[in-house]
């Protein structure tokens, strides 16, 4: 039961930490609009070349509009597949795709996972998904697992050596950056040496799911904690999972705030929207830049010094 209690206390960290980072995110003053085009969601065919729903004469007099479906198809190869370090970087992508990869496939493991216990508990009295349903789950499971560790492994060995071996990386990488990726690798490690020798088949793995849902209490015939590698992958697995909303790795998840809130912010300010209200809120901070023709000494708002005659200097 310690074991489940120990996954339990990390998804709870996690859960938490996603909820301040998050909760931070939206309590910020409102982002300086850039202006910067495509939009994608703006039509496509205005996407095509960049434009926006302002080329339109008169366009503060037409309903705002814009396409989901033109985000999801930019945002699902960007976040999948690396789209934009695939155009920017493309060394540095040969070696950035499987580290992420195997990520992507393993937390799509553990969603499989649930979703195979969620299967038993209310399908099957047995320890078994009867038929094709079985079949085919655990064919996924199995697949997706051993690819993920080992498009881990690779990713993790080439993102090390890369910093190491490259000069320009290796100038700004921190001690942090070492540490994570030394942390995944061992996770990856000990997942694999865990299927190879002691679970080979997974169910292990679909039992401490089962057990997660169940707190222990369904019958599996499965003790966690009967290898040491075993061991070693749910601790490290379940740290992994408290660990990533703590540190920059949380881009994966609030890199949605950077496209939708930052670069692709185009709704309109309109008199009485809500995007009025938040530009007066920005107009009552008190700035302190060095700049001395600015006048930002602390004590004058942002709505004084735009408001007022530039100072003169010498």
């Amino acid at each position: 039961m310690g074991f489940y209690i120990f996954t339990y206390f990390c998804i709870a960290v996690f859960i938490a930490a996603v909820v301040r980072l998050v909760h931070r995110q939206l309590m910020l003053p409102l982002h300086v609009r850039w202006e910067i085009y495509p939009v994608q969601h703006e039509t496509a065919e205005r996407t095509l070349y960049g434009g926006s729903y302002m080329e339109k004469m008169d366009w503060w007099k037409n309903k705002y509009e814009s396409s989901p479906v033109n985000e999801v198809k930019y945002m699902v190869p960007e976040i999948l597949l690396l789209r934009g370090l695939w155009k920017g970087n493309r060394n540095l992508w040969r070696i950035s795709f499987p580290f992420h990869l195997g990520l992507y496939l393993m937390t799509a493991a553990a969603v499989l996972l649930l979703l195979n216990a969620l299967l038993i508990l209310m399908g099957s009295t047995a320890f078994a998904v009867d038929g094709v349903v079985k079949t085919i789950m655990d064919g996924l499971i199995f697949s997706v697992i051993w690819i993920g560790m080992i498009a881990g492994l690779i990713g993790c060995l080439g993102m090390f050596y890369k910093r190491l071996a490259d000069r320009e990386l290796r100038t700004y990488a921190t001690f942090a950056d070492y540490f994570n990726i030394t942390f995944i690798f061992t996770f990856f490690l000990f997942s694999l040496l865990s299927a190879l020798f002691t679970d080979p088949s997974g169910e292990g793995a679909k039992a401490y799911f089962l057990g997660l849902l169940t707190a222990g209490g369904f019958p599996t015939g499965y003790t966690p904690g009967q290898s040491i590698f075993g061991v070693l992958t749910i601790v490290l697995g379940s740290l992994l999972i408290a660990y990533i909303p703590l540190t920059h790795m949380s881009h994966m998840f609030m890199k949605y705030f950077l496209y939708h809130k930052v670069k692709w912010d185009d709704a309109p300010n309109m008199p009485g929207s809500s995007t009025e209200s938040m530009i007066a809120c920005n107009l009552k901070y008190k700035p302190t830049w060095k700049a001395g023709h600015i006048g930002a000494d602390g004590n004058k708002s942002w709505q004084d010094i735009a408001t007022s005659a530039p100072k003169e200097t010498k």
